[in-house]
């Protein structure tokens, strides 16, 4: 299965996004072997369920609350996300851990909310700059990935994007080969320390319709996350169609 994610960060009010979705389905839909997820800002999703025809588009958040329910302001739980008609839920992204200051610890408590209420989790880890050019990439991964994961989670509700943090909204991207060097180290990482053989794992940083082709044509590339060519349907719409 090939995964396309579209992550709207904190873009597109509810009547935008709700003309995006629409002119999406028009163009492609989901099948059997590949499949898109949205990610609206949360207070617009519930509108743009209830306005289109056919419930066929599959919706995430963006975030959840690390806490069950109670007196926690501003936050959403998983629960609450789960009642909306999400599917899938964005934990670990970037700006979340360097913006937001989101420990790993956090983070797997994050995780595990999600999880409790059968939400999908769309688990992200990425490198700096700095540790790219100092050859720490794949270690620093690793780390992030066994800090957050242990052998008590469901692995088929989990997918992981890698997303250098150096490439988001960058228009720079790794070579292809690195590319498909960290994706197989993930894998072999997931299988050495929790006996993993199969788990979706995408990239994210900078995909477009003209560099798309070829990153979905890595062997051990899943499928992409995508920040600022998916709120234009039509770009969206050509990166799928290379999925």
């Amino acid at each position: 299965m090939k995964f396309l994610i579209a992550n709207w960060k904190m873009n597109k009010n509810f009547d935008d996004g709700l003309k995006v979705i629409k002119a999406i389905r028009k163009k492609i839909k989901n099948k059997s072997n590949k499949k898109y997820i949205i990610l609206p800002s949360l207070q617009s999703t519930l509108y743009i369920k209830n306005n289109i025809v056919k419930n066929d588009v599959i919706f995430g958040s963006q975030d959840c609350s690390q806490f069950k329910n109670g007196a926690f302001t501003g936050d959403i739980s998983a629960e609450m996300i789960k009642k909306i008609g999400c599917k899938y839920v964005l934990i670990g992204h970037s700006e979340r851990r360097t913006i937001f200051n989101e420990t790993d610890e956090v983070l797997k408590t994050k995780m595990n909310r999600a999880l409790e209420q059968k939400l999908k989790v769309i688990f992200c880890v990425g490198e700096s700059l700095t540790q790219f050019k100092q050859g720490k990439s794949i270690p620093f991964i690793i780390k992030q990935i066994t800090k957050a994961f242990d052998k008590s989670i469901n692995f088929k509700n989990v997918i992981i994007a890698y997303e250098p943090i150096w490439a988001i909204g960058t228009n720079v991207t790794p070579k292809m080969q690195e590319i498909d060097n960290i994706h197989y180290k993930i894998k072999e990482a997931m299988k050495v320390h929790f006996n993993i053989t199969k788990i979706p794992i995408l990239y994210g940083g900078s995909v477009k319709s003209d560099n798309s082709a070829d990153i979905f044509s890595l062997k051990n590339v899943d499928g992409g996350l995508i920040g600022g060519a998916s709120l234009i349907a039509s770009e969206f719409c050509k990166i799928y169609d290379t999925l």
